[in-house]
């Protein structure tokens, strides 16, 4: 990707998977950026999640799946089409997490999720309970299905890369607490201005916080999530059913997760860790050792994310990715990218904050 021509100074608020995308993408094209974040990566909603980078698996239940798809697959396409900018280590991360195998297995009486996959275009094979059995499964199913091309990536350590590579290439990271922002200028908790040519909202459902300042922000709500840590066992890849998922990284796994619409606290409900080791147990995931965490994602009234410039502050936010805050994150930065440098949206507008 060429660099700009016209640097700019770029305040991002927000640090988990958004934010750093953001921050790595615009430094690389010759803007100068700090990164203000209240969180280490691995605190946040990207740090708890699993990293699925996953449009078909993530398409199945919504309403409409196939135009789901669509837009989902753009968006992860995005990763691939910006890799001329990662680190090594990173292209290494995206290259391993498109080789992890994604199974969805369902039990008697559950249908087969192979009639929606057609629907949506994704790829995918049938397979039986034998053939399970013979990839290391041995759940209570009836079969299941094989999909091509969902990825799963290790949340913890992409976070941690890519925070290393955008200091390491002299991006500037701040952890402190942000009051209140405008379009050029961020508060601090203490009440230190700090200015830039452009301010952007990177904060999840911690956007939220600055919707006095920034109108679009008000229509975000919460989704409160609990899932385990679990220890892996020894691959790369997804197993998913209608009771759940276990994203297995090697030594370590995560089973997930709820979705639990309208809470923004995070903490610990054991009835809900309960049925979590239950679903777990349907899935031969051991849960000896298992950690409940907590983490809200953001969302919005239709359910897409806000990617642009609010009209009325020109603060630029990028919120609301729902549970896909991984799969939308590089087509994000490019979409802020354009608007910083004001060039056509790669978008279209499409998510653009306003819209409602």
């Amino acid at each position: 990707m060429a660099q700009s021509s016209s640097s700019q100074s770029v305040i991002i608020v927000g640090g988990g998977i958004t934010g750093l995308t953001v921050a790595v993408v615009l430094q690389a094209n010759g803007h100068k950026v700090t990164l203000i974040a209240r969180d280490a990566p691995e605190e946040t909603a990207s740090g708890v999640a699993a990293g699925m980078i996953a449009p078909a698996m993530e398409a199945l239940n919504d309403p409409d799946p196939a135009f789901s798809f669509q837009r989902l697959k753009t968006a992860q396409q995005a990763w691939l089409d910006l890799s001329g900018i990662w680190p090594e280590p990173f292209r290494a991360a995206l290259a391993q997490a498109q080789s992890a195998p994604t199974f969805y297995l369902w039990s008697v009486g559950e249908p087969s999720p192979d009639m929606r996959l057609s629907v949506m275009g994704a790829s995918h094979v049938s397979l039986s309970r034998d053939e399970l059995e013979a990839a290391g499964f041995d759940p209570e199913t009836e079969g299941g299905t094989r999909i091509v091309g969902d990825w799963l990536v290790d949340a913890t350590a992409v976070l941690a890369i890519l925070q290393t590579h955008f200091e390491v290439s002299g991006g500037r990271v701040l952890r402190e607490t942000v009051s209140h922002v405008t379009a050029r200028s961020i508060i601090l908790s203490d009440g230190e201005t700090q200015s830039a040519d452009r301010v952007v909202i990177a904060a999840g459902y911690g956007a939220r916080a600055f919707a006095e300042d920034v109108p679009v922000l008000a229509g975000l709500t919460p989704i409160k999530g609990h899932l385990l840590d679990v220890a892996g066992r020894g691959g790369a890849g997804i197993v998913r059913s209608a009771r759940g998922y276990f994203a297995d990284y090697g030594e370590r796994g995560k089973f997930g997760a709820t979705m639990q619409a309208g809470q923004a606290d995070l903490g610990i409900e054991p009835e809900i860790v309960a049925e979590l080791h239950a679903r777990a147990g349907w899935m031969n995931v051991g849960i000896e050792a298992a950690k409940p965490r907590t983490g809200v994602r953001a969302s919005t009234p239709d359910e897409w994310p806000l990617i642009g410039r609010d009209p009325s502050s020109g603060v630029l936010v990028v919120t609301g990715m729902r549970r896909n805050g991984y799969i939308f994150a590089p087509l994000a930065a490019q979409i802020i990218l354009a608007q910083i440098e004001e060039r056509e949206s790669p978008d279209g507008g499409v998510y653009r904050p306003d819209r409602f």
